[in-house]
């Protein structure tokens, strides 16, 4: 077996199901005597597949991804990505393909994981692998998982999302959070819940905020405003590239564009008071405007990854993070538009309101925190309600900040009860 096999109970029958899907085990003793390995037939070409979902009429649905090609797109970093769904009518001893869920260039969707509603419909939640801090998105079939709606972004940002439906009727999700505050982390709430605005995912300590990011930065439009003074730490502004904020100035070195390297510019800021910035962005071109006046521009590549991110909080130094301090900043300001994605997005914040991620917080429970650890190497999870309520989570975890720890070749297996009122 592959790493992150799939259990599911189906009927009477214990499914598990290889990660790869190439494999699966059956057991009608609880697990302790299992027939197999059986061939499912399912192609080698996807992987990472979800745990088995019966529909009414006795047949399953497993999904599983692939990229497209070899070629990656300077926008994902990596070729487009594939999810496709199939089925399974012989109690799942075999798999046949059934339909795509989602294929595209401007988002890398996987690793999706399908829960059945209670009005019938199936929900799939996929990661978005760009780097970008893009939220998890969400496609539904009405017709047994034949057809699918365009994916539909969420406020979390995660991977390998483990989706269903808890016995009070809501949805529960465990995944890895890729936010600035790294971890394994649970969601729980309804399907309106899960189409809701961005959330601002955020840490502190040296304090840092995700913003939601450009999705096709060659089309969208975006203007960043943020009310800041300089302490003796540098604070900084992502948008195209790091804009430092260090007292009485403002440094940003464009990133190179075909060979170029262009140097270090600055303009100097208001020493000790506080300057509004207005950050704008369109077709790969950054306007700088400081109190109202404008003051610098530069170009970044809008086919590239990097210029997606926006954040605000603590810069960016050469060996970790410099500390920083939420005092830094007083307010913060986000418009996107994205004609071609049919999308507008705007967020505000003030200090009043408290940290900027707040809203994260009081939404996403966090399971255990693993932000030195190397990304792949914690936050892979599978859930089970038990029978008094609650809820165990079975996680992987690095163990980053560990005497010992090795980055991409040591992690532990762990587990967390929780139950609804953890949420509260």
């Amino acid at each position: 077996l592959t790493h992150c096999p799939r259990l599911a109970m189906v009927g009477e029958t214990l499914h598990l199901l290889d990660a790869n899907g190439r494999l699966v085990y059956l057991s009608l003793d609880e697990g302790r005597t299992w027939d197999g390995p059986n061939q499912t037939g399912i192609s080698p070409v996807h992987t990472m597949f979800d745990r088995p979902l019966e529909l009414p009429d006795g047949s399953l649905l497993s999904t599983g991804h692939c990229h497209r090609g070899t070629t990656a797109l300077p926008n994902l970093r990596q070729a487009p990505a594939e999810q496709m769904v199939y089925r399974s009518t012989d109690q799942g001893r075999t798999y046949a393909p059934l339909s795509v869920l989602s294929c595209g260039r401007y988002l890398v969707l996987c690793e999706g994981s399908m829960a059945r509603l209670a009005d019938g419909r199936i929900a799939a939640l996929l990661r978005e692998n760009s780097f970008v801090y893009e939220p998890m998105y969400l496609c539904l079939s009405a017709d047994e998982g034949r057809t699918w709606t365009e994916p539909e972004p969420t406020p979390l940002v995660g991977h390998r999302p483990t989706l269903g439906l808890t016995a009070s009727g809501k949805l529960l999700v465990t995944y890895r959070d890729v936010g600035p505050d790294a971890g394994t982390a649970a969601w729980m709430g309804t399907l309106e819940g899960l189409t809701g605005p961005y959330l601002v995912h955020g840490r502190t300590s040296p304090d840092r905020w995700a913003l939601r990011p450009l999705t096709d930065a060659t089309s969208a439009t975006a203007d960043l405003t943020v009310e800041v003074t300089a302490g003796e730490a540098p604070c900084a502004v992502h948008l195209g590239a790091w804009w430092r904020i260090l007292r009485g100035r403002i440094e940003v070195r464009p990133p190179s564009i075909a060979g170029s390297k262009p140097r270090k510019r600055w303009r100097k800021l208001t020493e000790d008071q506080w300057n509004t910035l207005r950050f704008s962005y369109a077709a790969g071109r950054i306007t700088l405007r400081v109190n109202g006046r404008k003051r610098l521009e530069i170009e970044v590549d809008p086919q590239a990854a990097t210029t997606r991110a926006i954040l605000f909080g603590a810069a960016p130094v050469d060996k970790g993070d410099a500390t920083s301090d939420i005092s830094s900043w007083r307010r913060a300001s986000l418009h996107i538009e994205e004609p071609r994605m049919v999308r507008e997005y705007d967020w505000q914040w003030n200090a009043s309101q408290g940290l900027p991620h707040a809203e994260q917080k009081r939404q996403v429970l966090e399971l255990d925190n693993d932000r030195e650890a190397h990304f792949g190497d914690f936050g892979y999870s599978g859930w089970v309600q038990l029978p008094d309520g609650r809820f165990f989570c079975a996680y992987h975890h690095g163990g980053g900040g560990e005497l010992g720890y090795e980055p991409s070749h040591s992690a532990h297996v762990r587990g967390a009860w929780f139950s609804e009122d953890d949420f509260a």
